[in-house]
């Protein structure tokens, strides 16, 4: 895509967990998302994703390096910068069972966020905002007023996303938006995405371990392997031409379609090696880490 500016930039990111004696969940991570495009994240589960994602809208502690929002500098935020900072990120949760108060109706879950922020001039204009979100993301009217447990999976998805758009925000982190969801329903959601992406010009991070959806949805792709991002560039670049031991696994291990290709095709293990060093440019914005 064409060069844009940088709406989030990160810069020697780490996470460390409580207690731990300094052993890392994110290990000292750099990257930049640009203004509108998709940021794809992925590697298996337990390698910092989740973690990474959560630290860049600011509900886990950033326990040093820095964040930088669109020119401000975010790490440290608190009280009213850091509300003002989350009607601009938001983030749509991996499970889309647990992420809902069960307790609340519809439409009082996708109104938190007017509510928290006072987007809304009175009651009637909530509910007008409401309506139209719940439209957008095609649920009925008549769904505002039952509770999460008498929707499907992926009608529960629909209303997170909802919830996550509420606030009119910029950038939106999609961790795992789809894994929780039947394969059948997981292409309808990530076309959701999209669409609202285009209509409303949003920036994503969307975390996944299934590199072939991320390739996808995603402008650009970094791969993380425990805690540390190993490979990131264009997409197509990224899944056709991998250059780091971790992604050439991640690829070999993608099902085919032609089940006579699949039983000859190799697996690629991958032992570790290769996690010494920094992020180099190989070629054209495909960064490899190497010593």
């Amino acid at each position: 895509m064409a060069e844009t500016r940088h709406l989030l930039e990160v810069r020697n990111l780490v996470h460390e967990y409580p207690g731990s004696a300094g052993k890392r969940a994110v290990d000292d991570i750099s990257f930049v998302i640009r203004e509108g495009e998709t940021f794809g994240l992925v590697g298996e589960s337990g390698c910092g994703k989740t973690t990474t994602g959560r630290m860049l809208v600011r509900l886990l502690d950033i326990t040093s390096g820095s964040v930088t929002f669109d020119g401000e500098d975010i790490t440290h935020l608190k009280g009213k910068e850091l509300l003002a900072f989350r009607r601009q990120a938001q983030i749509i949760f991996q499970d889309p069972y647990a992420s809902l108060d069960p307790r609340k109706k519809v439409r009082d879950i996708i109104a938190e966020g007017i509510d928290i922020h006072k987007l809304a001039k009175d009651k009637a204009d909530r509910d007008d905002q409401v309506s139209r979100l719940m439209a957008s993301v095609g649920l009925r009217p008549e769904h505002l007023t039952r509770y999460p447990h008498e929707f499907s999976g992926g009608q529960r998805q629909r209303i997170g996303i909802a919830r996550a758009l509420a606030t009119r925000p910029r950038f939106v982190v999609c961790d795992e938006p789809i894994s929780a969801l039947d394969v059948s329903i997981q292409a309808q959601v990530v076309n959701l995405l999209r669409e609202e992406q285009r209509k409303r010009g949003l920036t994503y991070l969307f975390i996944a371990h299934d590199l072939s959806m991320v390739k996808y949805i995603s402008d650009r792709i970094a791969v993380m392997y425990r805690g540390r991002i190993v490979e990131t560039g264009p997409s197509n670049l990224v899944y056709n031409h991998p250059l780091h031991p971790y992604t050439k696994s991640l690829i070999s291990a993608i099902p085919l379609p032609d089940p006579e290709t699949e039983r000859e095709r190799r697996r690629i293990p991958y032992a570790g090696e290769g996690l010494e060093g920094s992020l180099q440019e190989a070629e054209s914005e495909h960064f490899v880490l190497m010593k």
